[in-house]
């Protein structure tokens, strides 16, 4: 793959980490998880970018850290050899970070774009106590004859683990631990149980850093029983290795000293000095041995730790669920209320015509005509009965509201109960206060667009569809003319047969004869009671179809658009989204490339093939 590439998929990383970081950062009860978002954002841009595109291992980075007023300074001087660090009693006086080169060939400075995120390299010597997002390099004074002990190492004084809140001072350290191949914690007999650096150790070694533990400031007399009860109750308490084994972090001690060791660190100092130089260098046994642990170290922790990281979002999903549920409910409520208030009681009266149009149909065409008329003289008496007894039975008509006058009052309704249960949860959540304010000004007013534009495209496809059902009850029995003759056939020789048989069994004529308008009342009633089940039963479907349409042309699509709201239009709760579904992935791909590429590291190289010398053709061989 390209460096281009890598350096792509490492910026987006970095980017996405460093935007939970800030988001984080808004949410007083997530500013805990500051601190680890920024290291794995700072371990991709700082470790793993720069292993990617082949930066150079050397030089190495030892980091010291550690809470204020524990002892940074010194333990910086004993690891340079002098007295380079600025010893300050005051606690957090070192603000931004400073990197000392020892003596002797000059260093390729990392390249890497994105390296030490946000800080910038001073150009002029500051004090270590000037508060700016930057960091500055120091060359430590040659003495000697002797090659410095950490001649391949960067030595990085750090700015103190006060609060995980700091957003300053916290930056500058990640940024710093995440690239260290060596971190030293500096720990004092007074505050070496302290909250806040207790969990940047917890951090570290999830991290898989190479830490050392630097104990200060106890009486010598005390050094042995300090550091047994510090490996009991500070590193007995570190989080297990994967393979469950307890981490091995080596612990040195630097007792309370005299002025000359404190001074001379290299002569004096060099009893306490010793034993932390040989700690460091045990754990690089080369160069690209250590960038490489500390390169795979990175992306496991990015792999094991990205579905942690990635639960700082899980409360703002957790409160969209509850909008996207909200909107749910909302929905239920509008369509049960369309189904009650204007589907239960409308007729669709227009099938009344196309009902009466397919009795017309059964009656005899053509000359047929006149003996349908004589029929329908001889049903009067029955049907202006039958009207009058149905008109006295029948209910009067309940006005039912229009369609539209239903629809707009639901979705008023709708829009209601979203409104106030985003005032109810607006002091709960930054996503119900986001919506809770920009409800009456953008959300309600672009909703009730939306619907009016999907109304008026649903009342021309209501119109089709109620058209085009009526239609189709007709034209099923017009264009079959085998089944519609064989109808007319069957109405007209009843009637003839229910005629034929009065006259036959009341001959001579008599008052039986009345029979005969019963009998043809009684087969056409039969037929208008046929023509109106096929009726009711198209009016039936009519009626579940445009319940249907209602959900899928308008509740459907308002419901989407209400549940995606949040989320769009540039809001933090869209880059969430974005994010949290882009960071697995690259993380993913970041552990494939490391490993990949670690593995060819460790391969052999082959050896150089020998070949055969060449002679001129002037000079003859011996």
């Amino acid at each position: 793959m390209q460096p281009t590439e890598h350096r792509s998929a490492v910026g987006q990383l970095a980017d996405d980490l460093r935007w939970l970081e800030d988001h984080c950062r808004k949410q007083p009860e997530l500013s805990a998880h500051a601190g680890t978002l920024r290291l794995a954002s700072a371990l991709s841009r700082n470790v793993i970018g720069p292993f990617l595109e082949n930066q150079p291992t050397r030089p190495l980075h030892v980091a010291v850290v550690g809470g204020a007023g524990a002892g940074k300074s010194t333990v910086v001087n004993f690891l340079a050899g002098a007295a380079v660090a600025e010893a300050n009693p005051q606690a957090g006086f070192t603000r931004h970070p400073t990197a000392f080169l020892p003596p002797g060939p000059g260093f390729t400075w990392p390249t890497y774009i994105g390296f030490l995120g946000q800080m910038h390299r001073l150009t002029t010597d500051k004090p270590a106590n000037v508060d700016e997002d930057v960091y500055q390099v120091r060359r430590i004074d040659a003495k000697g004859d002797g090659a410095h002990p950490l001649g391949e190492f960067v030595i990085w004084d750090c700015p103190d683990m006060t609060t995980w809140a700091s957003e300053g001072y916290v930056a500058r350290l990640m940024e710093v631990a995440a690239l260290a191949d060596v971190i030293v914690y500096v720990a004092s007999d007074e505050r070496y149980n302290d909250e806040v650096p207790t969990q940047f150790l917890h951090l570290l070694v999830k991290a898989g850093k190479a830490v050392v533990v630097a104990l200060t400031k106890m009486r010598p007399t005390d050094a042995p029983a300090f550091v047994e009860h510090f490996r009991t109750e500070i590193l007995g308490r570190l989080p297990k290795l994967p393979n469950g084994d307890s981490p091995a972090v080596p612990v040195v001690a630097l007792p309370q000293m005299t002025m000359a060791e404190r001074t001379d660190p290299a002569g004096a100092g060099a009893k306490y000095r010793v034993p932390l130089l040989n700690q460091i260098l045990v754990q690089c046994e080369s160069n690209d041995t250590a960038r490489a642990r500390t390169v795979t170290n990175a992306a496991k922790y990015l792999s094991t730790a990205g579905d942690g990281l990635l639960e700082v979002g899980q409360r703002d999903l957790a409160e969209l669920e509850a909008w996207k549920v909200a909107v749910l409910a909302g929905r239920m409520s509008f369509e049960d209320r369309y189904r009650r208030e204007y589907l239960s009681g409308e007729r669709f009266q227009r099938f009344d015509r196309y009902r009466e149009r397919l009795i017309d149909l059964l009656e005899l065409p053509g000359a047929g005509r006149v003996i349908g008329g004589a029929l329908w003289a001889l049903r009067t008496p029955y049907r202006w009965t039958r009207d009058y007894v149905f008109g006295l039975m029948a209910r009067p008509d309940v006005l039912n509201l229009s369609e539209q006058t239903v629809l707009h009052e639901s979705l008023k309704s709708w829009l209601d109960g979203l409104q106030a249960e985003a005032l109810r949860k607006a002091p709960a959540h930054p996503l119900w206060k986001q919506l809770a304010v920009r409800f009456e000004s953008e959300l309600a007013p672009q909703a009730r667009d939306r619907f009016g534009t999907e109304y008026r495209t649903f009342e021309l496809k209501e119109s089709e569809d109620l058209e085009q059902a009526g239609k189709a009850l007709v034209a099923g029995l017009e264009h079959n003319p085998a089944l519609l003759h064989t109808l007319r056939a069957g109405k007209f020789g009843l009637d003839l047969v229910i005629l034929g048989s009065v006259i036959y069994f009341t001959w001579p004529p008599g008052w039986l004869l009345l029979l005969a308008p019963i009998g043809v009342s009684a087969t056409h009633q039969f037929a208008e009671i046929a023509t109106r089940g096929v009726a009711e039963g198209a009016r039936h479907r009519v009626r579940s179809h445009r319940e249907s349409l209602v959900t899928t042309s308008l509740c459907a699509p308002l419901a989407q658009w209400l549940a995606d709201w949040p989320t769009t239009g540039g809001t933090s709760f869209e880059k969430l989204q974005h994010v949290l579904r882009r960071v697995p992935d690259l993380i993913r791909q970041m552990g494939e490339r490391v490993t990949a590429k670690v593995a060819m590291l460790g391969k052999p190289k082959p050896p150089p093939v020998p070949t055969a010398p060449t002679t001129s053709p002037e000079q003859p061989t011996a």
